[in-house]
């Protein structure tokens, strides 16, 4: 690896002899100066300033006639001033420049005299003519204008192409990708490694504050090599900065339930409140010179959780119990009023306290510095559950108290050696801290802190997961980077290091875990059993070590070039090599050393890029591209790899079903004080394939855009995606397919209705007696994403923004993608058959076939009066909205087994005894539709301009206003198979929750806000 590395770096240092790396918070100018016959002119003088930001660029066009201000800090208020002997001057103002926007003007120079001056008024140009990947930038007047729930900006992620939500806890998926994404702020990494999502996840509020955000660039396919460890998109925040005017914000958010619609399945409508609070300020310490900005904001919010069973297996459509008992009266009674501690409302609050500060110093006109740092605190009990309404016991029987304390900060230097180079180095910290325990007002007397499942239902017991400090994860990052401007080549040249440690302490299921396969079974051991009979289907338990501390090095490297080949045609052409220097286990199981004390680290992660753009017309450009694109390796894959060797956590699992594994199990509800004296076959091991990689994606896009009017533009494109060597997983330890078991069908009635027959898993062709399973976690996943996009922009003009975002899309894999299942759970197997990944092979659970995404903004005028009561009554109104229609993304039927699928099945869990897929293998995957989506979300604003300078606003949100409620799942239990027999389960396809991001619901919600602006 060391050859290779140096390799790369002779390459890079051959070319240039500095590095560089992301220039992601920055934006650029550029042009071509021409004279009247369009000859290139070379050596004129060229200015570029922002008198607000301080900025002032003295550049000269060079012998190509190309002028290029890179790395400049994205904002309003930019000019460029053209000037040379003989020519008239040039000026163009009032420029917008965007993160990661690259401005292109052409610049016709007038012989002197013909006319004194020429003076453009710029507006950012609505077609880009050297884009050419798949992005969209949601500014800084969309991010203060739209309507949004919880201040959390990056919810706006889905106003974009090729996205849809994963789940309902807000994470996001690019063309059909689970966890593939990287989130940046102001350049640097600040996504958690572990779970590879945003700082702080999903469970808090937001990790910084809406005001201390200027806007964000959304990249979702086909990014520069610049951009790196994301298989699926790239989320780019740019901070706000100081300027030479004083500006400042003060705001309070609220709302409580009185507007709030109740959730499709809650009982009741709680008593709900939320307080959010802060204020901002920025300015010049020294005018031109020295900046500073500051930001504060503090959220108290009251939002209790109602839990209910709502099983079909358990209740009917009334609330009735209708599981049958066999055992004593008594027993029975006992077991149901078991049951009781499910419905109820339970208390639950959020505390957070959010800090950002920015300081940016002009050295010199050629040096420039940069530093900032964000906090966030989050406290909430019962808080793990972000839910409105749980129907699946999940709010007893799987939460926690939650807080996370979160921490980054940026240090840049960007300095101007000469007009043709610009270097940014920068330092990164990043720190997430996240730790959760259990209320102890929530273990129930009767089983403390055991997990427990009992005829599919599980979420009965307290959940396996927790205490847990998992992770707190902490990075230092150092990058530098470099741009050279050469004739028609505009160059990058990358280096970035990041020193990823994750801490974690936590033994999952260490209390212990039963699973019953009838109600009966547990009713009789849940109560009066004397004789100490065990009827329990699984037990396990784990043991061992619960501190884990490792630590990832990744290392990036890229080449980039900008070749404007011709005045039309625009190439971007690139390569990436990336490397994750993997930590290696503690300690190693002595059965298999070789497997288990080694995690490889993959060497051959090169990922060219290339992308076009011809311009066909001033208002119409083609363009396109293709590039590799390798995911990051998350820390959640190297725990398991850690943790279930068999050793450093042993986990104990005994099988019910077999007589040995029965005997040397507890007693309900006692656990194992050791794992000592156990039969051999209980416990499992986990390993990487010894040709282990990253997965990657193969990304293609073609598109066209065409401004319609000065202020309209439409894109259509094409979405082309291929995910490889996803991470799958298979049990080298189950042995081959053995004779086949037929299972009659039968319908609700009783009656065979036909027959499956399936290839078995039998205890007998096991291949090491002395462990359970030996998983090997792999790369034999595929994705497939095919999409249509179509895009309308209309910019604001006489009171009027819109946008309107369009996109058919098809996701196929053979993964089982989705919620993150493709990282965090390889000690589970996952596929029907074992290593047969293409029979799991069908829409994806990210599948989403269409989806719309409107937005608008209305300020209109309806008086010219100037009047107090034009400026305070009928003028000065904003009406924004954002209405999204999207069809429904699906959920696979599925299996319960009652008891042993047959005899000597290896394991219960499946129909062929493989103990992976519990899904119905003779229905096609991904079968039953969820609900479509529409939804609007409405801001009605009042400005009441109090005085020149200061600005008051009132506004009103509501958020889903029509009231639109959407299921989110849906009962999937298609069968229970019992002695061979299936029979259907009722209400299979049927609506369970409605649930929903940020709020835990999609009913619908209102607050009202003040903000003051000075």
């Amino acid at each position: 690896m060391k050859k290779v590395v140096a390799l790369v770096v002779f390459l890079l240092l051959s070319k240039c002899p500095d590095m560089f790396a992301q220039v992601a918070g920055f934006g650029s100018i550029s042009g071509t100066v021409r004279d009247a016959t369009g000859a290139r002119i070379p050596g004129a003088g060229v200015t570029v300033a922002n008198e607000s930001k301080g900025v002032s660029r003295e550049l000269v066009s060079n012998e190509a006639g190309v002028f290029t201000a890179p790395a400049l800090v994205p904002g309003s208020g930019y000019s460029v001033t053209v000037k040379l002997s003989g020519f008239s001057d040039w000026n163009a103002k009032n420029i917008s420049l965007e993160v990661g926007q690259e401005i292109n003007l052409n610049v016709d120079l007038a012989v002197a005299g013909a006319v004194s001056e020429v003076t453009v008024i710029e507006e950012t140009p609505l077609v880009e003519s050297t884009k050419t990947g798949v992005s969209q930038v949601v500014n800084s007047a969309q991010i203060m204008e739209l309507p949004i729930n919880g201040r959390r900006v990056d919810s706006f992620v889905l106003l974009a192409p090729a996205t849809v939500a994963d789940g309902t806890f807000g994470l996001v998926s690019f063309r059909g990708i689970a966890g593939g994404n990287a989130f940046l702020t102001d350049g640097n990494d600040t996504t958690n490694q572990f779970y590879n999502e945003n700082a702080g996840r999903t469970r808090i509020t937001t990790q910084i504050s809406q005001d201390a955000v200027q806007e964000f660039q959304v990249l979702s396919n086909g990014y520069a090599a610049e951009f790196g460890r994301a298989s699926g998109g790239v989320i780019n925040t740019v901070t706000r900065s100081g300027s030479n005017d004083l500006h400042g914000t003060a705001y309070w958010f609220f709302r409580n339930r009185s507007l709030n619609a109740r959730d499709r399945y809650a009982t009741i409508n709680p008593a709900e409140s939320r307080h959010q609070a802060g204020g901002s300020i920025g300015g010049a310490i020294e005018k031109d010179k020295l900046f500073y900005f500051v930001n504060a904001e503090v959220t108290r919010r009251n939002f209790p959780l109602v839990n209910r069973l709502i099983n079909p297996v358990f209740f009917d459509t009334n609330g009735n119990f209708i599981q049958t008992c066999t055992a004593t009266a008594a027993q029975c009674e006992r077991a149901r009023r078991f049951l009781d501690r499910q419905f109820q409302t339970l208390e639950r609050t959020a505390n957070s306290e959010l800090g950002f500060g920015k300081i940016d110093w002009l050295a010199t006109p050629r040096n420039t510095l940069s530093l900032s740092l964000n906090a966030l605190r989050w406290l909430s009990p019962n808080g793990i559950q972000t839910q409105a309404v749980l129907t699946n016991g999940n709010g007893i029987g799987n939460n926690a108290n939650s807080t996370v304390r979160t921490r980054y900060g940026r240090a840049s230097w960007t300095s101007i050696p000469s007009n043709t180079l610009v270097n940014e180095f920068r330092f990164g910290w990043f720190k997430d801290r996240l730790y959760d325990s259990v209320n102890p007002a929530l273990i129930p007397s009767e089983t403390g802190r055991l997990e427990l499942t009992v005829a599919g239902q599980a979420n009965l017991g307290i959940s396996r997961d927790y205490p847990r400090l998992n992770p707190s994860e902490q990075r230092f990052q150092f990058a530098d980077n470099l741009s050279w401007i050469q004739g028609r080549h505009a160059m990058k040249f990358g280096f970035d290091f990041s020193n990823t440690q994750d801490y974690l302490n936590i033994r999952r299921g260490q209390f212990g875990s039963y699973t019953y396969s009838t109600w009966t079974a547990f009713a009789q051991d849940f109560s009066d059993n004397p004789a100490a009979a065990k009827r329990w289907t699984n037990f396990s338990q784990t043991f061992g070590n619960p501190i884990l501390d490792f630590t990832t090095r990744d290392f990036a490297f890229f080449v980039q070039d900008q070749f404007r080949t011709t005045p039309k045609l625009t190439l971007n052409y690139g390569v990436r090599y990336d490397y994750a220097q993997l930590p290696q286990p503690t300690a190693s199981n002595p059965d298999y050393p070789k497997q288990t004390g080694t995690i490889h680290s993959p060497t051959k992660n090169f990922a060219p890029r290339f992308g076009f753009a011809y311009s066909m017309s001033d208002k119409t450009v083609v363009r396109g591209g293709y590039g590799i694109f390798f995911a990051r390796f998350q820390g959640a894959v190297l725990q398991t790899l850690f943790f279930s060797n068999g050793v450093y956590q042993p986990a104990v699992s005994l099988n019910g079903t077999v007589a040995s594994e029965l005997a040397n199990g507890p007693v309900f509800p006692n656990t194992l004080s050791n794992n000592s004296n156990l039969p051999t076959g209980s416990v499992d091991i986990v390993w990487a394939a010894p040709n282990f990689r990253s997965p990657y994606t193969q990304q293609g896009d073609l598109s066209i855009e065409r401004q319609l009017t000065p202020h309209t533009s439409l894109t259509l494109g094409y979405i082309w995606s291929r995910g490889v060597s996803l991470f799958t997983n298979q049990d080298l330890n189950v042995g081959p397919a053995g004779p086949p078991v037929t299972y009659r069908i039968n319908d609700a009635s009783g009656s065979q209705v036909g027959s499956y027959t399936t290839p078995t898993y039998r205890l007998a062709s096991r291949v090491d007696g002395r462990y359970r399973r030996i998983i090997q976690v792999e790369n034999g996943g595929n994705s497939y994403y095919n999409g249509l996009s179509a895009q309308l922009k209309k910019r604001l003009s006489k009171g009027f923004e819109a946008s309107v975002a369009y996109t058919w899309s098809h996701a196929i894999d053979t993964a089982n993608q989705g919620g993150g299942t493709n990282a965090l759970f390889f000690d589970t197997l996952r596929s029907t058959f074992n290593g047969d990944y293409s029979a799991d092979k069908g829409s994806s659970q990210l599948d989403q076939r269409h989806r719309l995404a409107v937005t608008t903004i209305v300020q209109p005028t309806f008086t010219k009066n100037t009047g107090a009561v034009a400026k305070f009554l009928v003028n000065n109104w904003q009406l924004s909205q954002i209405t999204t229609v999207a069809s429904a993304q699906p959920a696979t039927s599925t299996v319960r087994i009652v008891g042993s699928p047959f005899t000597g099945a290896a394991f219960t869990g499946s129909m062929n005894g493989l103990g992976g897929s519990n899904r119905v293998p003779f229905l096609p995957f991904s079968n039953l539709d969820i609900d479509q989506t529409f939804r609007t979300d409405a801001r009605l604003s009042k400005l009441l301009p109090v005085r020149e300078n200061v600005k008051i606003y009132l506004n009103f949100e509501a958020f889903n206003i029509f009231n639109h409620i959407s299921d989110t799942f849906v009962f999937t239990e298609a069968y229970s198979a019992t002695n061979g027999v299936l029979t259907p389960t009722p209400r299979v396809g049927e609506g369970n929750q409605s649930q929903g991001f940020p709020d835990g619901t999609n009913a619908r919600r209102a607050q009202v806000s003040l903000r003051v602006v000075f």
